[in-house]
């Protein structure tokens, strides 16, 4: 399945961003277990706007382990990733510096076991087009301990907002109060977004007034 975000911001709209050094962030919600030390929120995608701007993913995911130590304003660096997407009812085993999996585990959940002494912390990554731009990054992380176990289960709900932070990947202390969340569905897979000049935040436009603004563009009235 692929979701898709269309986000159109208006001159006076970049304009406010590039003055203020601030850029677009998606943060996605994925439910961890256990619930533990290092679930703050992860910037999945940042990118510097333009006045039409795309984003889309499939629901293909990566386990990866990190030795980043989960504080805000760290860069996550994937030490070690899966070669290939991660299936559901299976468990993955981290041991010697990288995974295997086997079948066996929860049906509706991402499954791992950490195997190997250190300090590790666990997650799922997932790349997406950003303006034609393919990236990778974690969506969450979570410390996992020598011979413990955790299970992830990813949502389509992300977070829109503005930041300064400029890299995929970054620990946030928290998403920010005024942030959109839209949820998608496979019955609603694409949203379109808006920016409020006024307020600098996000809106969420209603496929009515997409549709309308879409013929006016198309007639060639604006």
């Amino acid at each position: 399945m692929q979701y898709q975000l269309n986000i159109d911001i208006d001159q006076n709209g970049l304009t406010s961003i590039y003055n203020a050094g601030q850029v677009v962030t998606l943060v996605k919600s994925v439910v961890s277990a256990p619930l533990g030390g290092g679930n703050l929120p992860i910037a999945w995608v940042t990118f510097q706007p333009f006045l039409s701007n795309s984003v889309s993913w499939i629901e293909n995911y990566n386990l990866y382990a990190t030795t980043t130590t989960l504080q805000a304003g760290a860069t996550i660096r994937q030490t070690s990733v899966t070669g290939v997407p991660v299936m559901t009812g299976w468990t993955y085993t981290f041991d010697k510096g990288q995974f295997t999996g086997v079948q066996g585990g929860g049906a509706g959940t991402y499954n791992m076991t950490n195997q190997q002494h250190g300090m590790f912390s666990f997650g799922l990554s997932q790349e997406a087009i950003v303006n034609n731009v393919t990236v990778n990054a974690p969506l969450n992380a979570i410390p996992v301990l020598f011979n413990e176990a955790a299970t992830f289960t990813p949502e389509e709900k992300v977070s829109i907002f503005l930041t300064n932070v400029l890299n995929n990947g970054v620990v946030l202390s928290q998403v920010a109060s005024n942030a959109l969340s839209i949820t998608l569905t496979s019955q609603s897979p694409t949203a379109n977004i808006g920016f409020n000049d006024a307020t600098n935040v996000f809106f969420q436009e209603s496929a009515k007034l997409q549709d309308s603004f879409s013929l006016v563009r198309k007639l060639g009235r604006f």
